[in-house]
């Protein structure tokens, strides 16, 4: 080799060095990172970003998919590990993680990871799958994640388990509410002042006891208030939001006019109204009653923000069971039977609020209609009944006798009725060309007709955010909102009223994460009972008999170029 040859090839050396080094200075210095998925599936939100970057103190996660995972819930634990690895990336050392197998390790070791995992009420889920060889197997996993701050400590559950959803359904909607858990979990735990809500009191609306279960739920994220709302126009300014529930008794002008101005000035509202009224407990008292109109005086308010709710009860195929007497040779006994009265509200997969959330329990509801189409505001359908149901014009006659009839499915021919909107927007002063009523102090100067752009969510039944009490030697015991005491099931009632508090109050966008959506790509699970020995073979044999045909041309290349 030359000389002029051997220097050309060390200056290309030299250069090449170079460059790598001038890449990797410029690969410190410049980040940036490319996500090819159509969904985006690895990007996080700038929202997320920037509450990562802003940490100031160092976050640890404890995560509990480890060790011998079924396919299922080894991409949720794939899932999550890339997620805290992108976490990391934009948090930095701020941002520890730690996957943990519960079935690892001595047997100390692995008693106080059960310990740990029961005092924070983690149960193992079990998982029933069929091998194979046809043999039926279960196996127990703890899709669960701790997240830890300075002396707090908050658990979170991985798995999504949606009623009617398959397991790889319920798996994919998991994986598609990972970064609203995290951030949301990291929200909550780095927070330094809790936005202010309140529940509405003066008008007969839940007491204490039919909403502790949700207000304790709040109570993570808000300071929860309760109190009656007086004659000053400015009282309800320090909350972000404010909740009426059932009431039942007629609002003042003053009422009116003090909530009017609220949302004019940017408050938002949720509504839960009864419009007849007729209760479960008063049934079970009389057997029978006769269910009215409900005069709450507000129907000019709601009707001025676009809003109708309609007098009428809904029956529903698709519903709730209740306990009811039989008596068998003499012997009493609790039976469950349906009752339509108890529909089991759809939520619409097409909103923030209402995705991936389990049905939702509904008693004595009424539809609601949408009116004046010229308002500037955005309405969507939270909740619809199911596609065989009827409304009942008041007055109405109920009686628990009718869980006897088998109800006629012909009859039933008004499918998905609203019954939970969402409006964001523009909204007109009900007190529009109106004076202010007299006993408002200090009085207006000017009454605003026009809101800034604000939400408010109407749902047409007050029993959706009350929670069942039992009262055993007068000690009240609270059940959780939503559970069914028959059924032993979870309904969404808690899901729905916390997302819709979340939804009202979020300003940065953070409830737009549940909105997220991957693309379930599932195999054909007949082709793989059929071909699974096929394809087997192929991806064991296929490489050695490339790696074969490859030496084998690699040896024919030689000996023909040699032997030249």
């Amino acid at each position: 080799m030359s000389r002029d040859i051997r220097s050309k090839n060390i200056w290309q050396l030299v250069v090449l060095l170079v460059a790598i080094v001038v890449v990797n200075m410029l690969a410190g210095s410049w980040f940036f990172r490319m996500d090819l998925t159509s969904e985006k599936r690895y990007s996080l939100s700038e929202n997320t970003k920037d509450l990562l970057v802003d940490l100031e103190e160092a976050i640890f996660v404890k995560v509990y998919l480890e060790g011998d995972l079924n396919v299922g819930f080894s991409k949720l634990s794939k899932a999550t590990y890339e997620l805290m690895n992108e976490f990391r990336v934009y948090g930095g050392s701020n941002i520890e993680f730690r996957f943990i197998d519960p079935a690892e390790g001595t047997k100390k070791e692995k008693e106080l990871v059960q310990k740990e995992m029961q005092e924070l009420g983690l149960s193992p889920v079990p998982v029933y799958e069929q091998a194979e060889d046809g043999r039926n197997t279960t196996s127990y996993f703890y899709p669960y994640a701790v997240v830890y701050y300075n002396d707090m400590q908050l658990p979170l559950n991985l798995l999504e388990n949606i009623k009617g959803f398959s397991g790889a359904e319920n798996l994919n909607k998991s994986i598609e509410s990972l970064e609203f858990k995290f951030t949301d979990a990291i929200r909550r735990v780095t927070m330094d002042e809790k936005p202010r809500v309140a529940f509405i009191e003066g008008h007969g609306e839940l007491d204490d006891y039919d909403v502790m279960d949700i207000t304790d739920h709040l109570s993570q994220y808000y300071q929860v208030d309760r109190g009656v709302i007086g004659n000053d126009p400015s009282i309800l300014d320090p909350y972000k939001a404010i909740i009426i529930a059932k009431p039942q008794s007629k609002f003042s002008e003053s009422d009116k006019y003090v909530i009017d101005q609220y949302m004019m000035n940017g408050g938002r509202v949720m509504w839960l109204v009864d419009a007849v009224n007729v209760t479960l407990d008063s049934l079970r008292k009389a057997r029978e009653t006769i269910g009215m109109m409900a005069d709450l005086n507000i129907e000019d308010q709601l009707f001025k923000y676009g809003v109708r709710i309609n007098p009428v009860l809904i029956q529903d195929i698709q519903s709730a069971m209740i306990p009811m007497s039989v008596s068998t040779g003499g012997q009493p006994r609790i039976v469950p039977a349906p009752w339509l009265y108890s529909p089991l509200l759809i939520p619409q997969p097409d909103h923030a609020i209402s995705r991936n959330m389990n049905v939702v329990q509904g008693e004595f509801v009424s539809s609601i209609d949408t009116v004046n189409s010229q308002l500037h505001i955005k309405r969507t359908v939270l909740l619809r009944t199911s596609r065989y149901s009827k409304a009942d014009q008041v007055p109405v006659f109920v009686s628990l006798a009718f869980v006897n009839e088998k109800p006629d499915q012909r009859t039933f021919t008004q499918s998905f009725m609203p019954v939970s909107v969402v409006q964001e927007g523009v909204f007109t002063s009900v007190f529009e060309n109106r004076m202010a009523p007299g006993n408002i102090s200090p009085q207006p100067v000017e009454i605003k007709t026009q809101s800034v752009p604000t939400k408010m969510i109407v749902v047409a039944d007050g029993d959706l955010i009350r929670n069942k009490v039992r009262f055993k030697n007068t000690n009240p015991k609270i059940l959780p909102l939503g559970y069914d005491e028959l059924t032993k099931q979870n309904f969404g009632n808690k899901d729905f009223i916390l997302n819709a508090i979340h939804y009202l109050c979020d300003d940065a966008g953070w409830m737009d994460l549940r909105a997220r959506s991957y693309t379930l790509r599932l195999l054909d699970k007949s082709k793989i009972a059929d071909q699974s020995f096929f394809w087997k073979m192929i991806n064991v044999l296929l490489p050695l008999f490339l790696v074969l045909a490859l030496g084998f041309v690699v040896s024919f290349y030689r000996k023909y170029k040699y032997m030249r």
